[in-house]
């Protein structure tokens, strides 16, 4: 659809790992921002982006960091864990790893500079959505006025809960930061030349 409106001048319809043999080297840059921890068999996805990029190519990637501080505290409320869209949650040191194994050299890593001031707002969010469901969702029955009533009294109650999740995650971003302990890192990697 972006092709056909002139926003981009090649689309590709596909799997990247289906798609990759017939992209080989050309391309000079990657970027899977938030990308990676939706796919299957995210090796697969960077083997694909060696096989796409061109010598000297630049891959770079950001994706939640299961690492975060907040994860370990917020538990089964902390939005990265997000069932079932998110798959994989790649320890920065596996990734890297990985990539050196496809002969990607790492440039660069951030943690701090990549990190997002969402977990404790969402946190609240989830928290508060559990008590009270979202309702008329395909997979649930039909809701009825005292559903209805309740959600709308379970909102209500917690929206301050989640603006205080926003002044805290403003509040601890620049901690966190300090710590390297974000919520979101990137790597840069090269496919030497």
């Amino acid at each position: 659809d972006a092709a056909r409106r002139g926003w981009i001048s090649t689309g590709h319809r596909g799997l990247f790992p289906e798609l990759s043999a017939g992209l080989a080297g050309q391309y000079e840059t990657v970027s899977m921002h938030h990308y990676l921890e939706h796919t299957r068999e995210p090796r697969d996805e960077l083997a694909a982006a060696a096989q796409v990029l061109a010598p000297g190519g630049l891959l770079l990637i950001e994706v939640p960091n299961p690492e975060c501080v907040l994860g370990g505290v917020l538990g089964k409320y902390w939005v990265p864990w997000f069932q079932p869209q998110h798959q994989h949650l790649i320890p920065r040191g596996n990734l890297c790893k990985a990539l050196e194994d496809l002969g990607f050299k790492i440039l660069d890593q951030e943690v701090a500079e990549a990190h997002q001031p969402v977990d404790l707002s969402l946190g609240a969010w989830f928290a508060v959505n559990r008590v009270a469901p979202e309702l008329d969702l395909p997979w649930m029955p039909q809701s009825r006025p005292i559903d209805r009533l309740r959600r709308a009294i379970v909102m209500t109650v917690g929206a301050p809960v989640m603006v205080a999740g926003l002044l805290g995650d403003h509040l601890l971003a620049p901690a966190l930061k300090r710590v390297d302990g974000g919520n979101t890192y990137r790597v840069l990697a090269r496919l030497p030349t």
